[in-house]
């Protein structure tokens, strides 16, 4: 199995736009694998994708050398550790507010001394045939990714941020909002002041910053922020947006 450097990649600041996988089948997988875009997030949290699914979808993905991050359900270790195990390149984790919370993760997420990951990759590790080297790796080459979607992270990203395996801090725009009384979906100035903040936090402790965009048209007012880890649309909206295309092309020619 290929080396996993998803890690470096995401800290590298490079623009990387990312989609989302919530529909739980493995021909989805394989082909948003075929998109040319640069990782997929599967969605284990809002999507009927548990860790187990992802020894379906990942023999998918990589036949096209696609990364994953896989948002667990919750900041829990044996939600983590099944993920990382079965062979995702990175775990995002949502609901992000303290330091201590950021703690949690990345020692869910790290063998020791660095965290508290149990040995058992079994998948990850070719069914232990590579396992001394896959360990010798693991916590420098898996990404982690933690969501800001509160104030309550807003007020405590200088300890989130400076908090060693952190790899990106990735703002979740829709529970942001809400936190912060504002209607999901409008870039006010109050969000757009946010996610400075939060580019600034990840720049100053040199990682990654990033969010979920609702528009294309927001990418670059985004990346001149400092933003530089996106994601836009999803299966669900990829499917809905392609026969939408097709059944008006269709209806404005025989109405022409």
């Amino acid at each position: 199995m290929a080396k996993h450097t998803f890690a470096e990649t995401i800290r590298s600041g490079k623009p990387q736009i990312g989609g989302w996988m919530q529909i739980p089948h493995v021909m989805v997988a394989e082909t948003l694998a075929q998109t040319n875009l640069d990782f997929l997030v599967v969605d284990g949290e809002h999507a009927p994708i548990p860790p187990n699914a992802l020894l379906d979808i990942l023999p998918a993905t990589e036949r096209y050398s696609m990364p994953v991050l896989y948002r667990v359900a919750w900041n829990r270790v044996e939600l983590i550790k099944a993920a990382l195990d079965h062979g995702a390149n990175g775990i995002m984790v949502p609901m992000v507010n303290s330091g201590v919370e950021a703690i949690d993760a990345v020692s869910s997420a790290k063998y020791p001394p660095a965290g508290k990951r149990g040995s058992g990759a079994w998948r990850a590790s070719n069914y232990y045939q590579e396992d001394a080297e896959y360990r010798k790796d693991a916590n420098s080459s898996l990404g982690v990714v933690v969501q800001i979607e509160t104030r309550e992270a807003l007020n405590n990203l200088d300890d989130i941020a400076s908090t060693p395996g952190v790899d990106a801090l990735f703002i979740g725009p829709a529970d942001l909002a809400l936190s912060l009384g504002i209607e999901p979906g409008k870039l006010t100035p109050e969000l757009l002041y946010a996610c400075q903040a939060v580019a600034a936090a990840a720049n100053k402790y040199g990682i990654a910053s990033g969010i979920d965009v609702a528009s294309i048209d927001y990418l670059l007012r985004f990346q001149e922020l400092g933003l530089s880890l996106f994601t836009y649309g999803s299966d669900p909206g990829f499917i809905l947006e392609g026969g939408r295309a097709i059944a008006k092309d269709f209806h404005n020619a025989f109405l022409a």
